[in-house]
């Protein structure tokens, strides 16, 4: 019985050690330089709500023979935060990557990418991608779902500010549609599929109706989307109404350009965004 115990104890023992993230035996090769390695650069959150904000994280492993250097960490937009627990990790040590995600006026399918800069001659720039399902908030007491966000403002304030305020104060036309609306639209506005932002050269800009609409929809918000915020300063948005104007006028020049087209081509950095995402896919560790 005795035997049988220890048998179990040590049965257990090793699948805990082999199954717990940060315990499991490292292989380090110790006349390589530092080596940044990670389990899974793809971490799947699966479905999560809107207008909350989920955590997760990633275990960088030092595998090379020198001290492992973290020099910064770069998230691809104000709502996803990044941080690692130490930035010197010695070799077959670890550090932790914690990651949260504000979901705010978010739906559908998102991608974020973190990337890693550090001293690994081989990797300077590991690039990690957190992609998940974001499904809209039930209505407290009711079998129905909301689709109104808590706030509809929420770009406009803290964190997310940086991306669809700051970067666009005092630019006008292509310029501010690069700072505040390719992040989700693309930088061409023929969609971005990484933040289920719509293409928006869909309509007949030579319409002047169509135009209004598409004028009300950026002021105003959209009436179908909460993931369109008001983005006029009378709804308490960063755009006064000449900058409203400019994108208008920058949407119909585009709309032109691509029935000319000059637009088949996707924005570099959208294309080495999607290699780097197909690499982290192919090459997990």
């Amino acid at each position: 019985m005795i035997l049988v115990a220890f048998a179990l104890l040590a049965f257990f023992a090793g699948w805990y050690i082999m199954t717990t993230p940060g315990r499991r035996p490292v292989v380090v090769s110790i006349y390589e330089p530092p080596i940044a390695s990670v389990e899974e650069r793809v971490r799947d959150i699966g479905q999560i709500q809107t207008d909350s904000k989920v955590k997760t994280g990633f275990l960088i492993y030092n595998i090379g023979g020198k001290h492992l250097r973290i020099s910064g960490v770069d998230t691809s937009c104000g709502c996803t935060v990044a941080d690692v627990s130490k930035k010197v990790i010695a070799p077959g040590d670890f550090t932790r990557l914690e990651v949260e995600l504000d979901t705010s006026i978010k739906l559908g399918k998102v991608r974020k990418k973190i990337v890693v800069h550090s001293n690994d001659p081989k990797r300077p720039e590991l690039a990690l991608f957190v992609v998940g399902d974001v499904l809209p908030k039930p209505m407290e007491g009711h079998d129905q779902i909301m689709l109104q966000p808590k706030n509809k403002l929420v770009l406009f304030e803290g964190k997310c500010a940086t991306c669809h305020v700051d970067a666009g104060k005092g630019k006008s036309g292509k310029a501010l549609f690069l700072a505040d609306c390719a992040m989700c639209h693309g930088v061409h506005a023929t969609g971005n599929p990484a933040a289920a932002g719509p293409s928006l050269l869909g309509g007949d800009y030579e319409d002047e109706a169509y135009r209004s609409h598409i004028r009300s929809v950026i002021a105003d918000g959209s009436p179908n989307s909460p993931q369109m915020p008001p983005f006029s300063k009378k709804h308490g948005g960063p755009l006064n109404d000449d900058e409203i104007d400019s994108l208008v006028s920058f949407l119909k020049f585009q709309s032109m350009q691509q029935k000319m087209g000059l637009l088949n081509q996707p924005d570099n950095s959208e294309l080495e965004d999607e290699a780097a995402f197909q690499e982290a896919l192919k090459q997990p560790h």
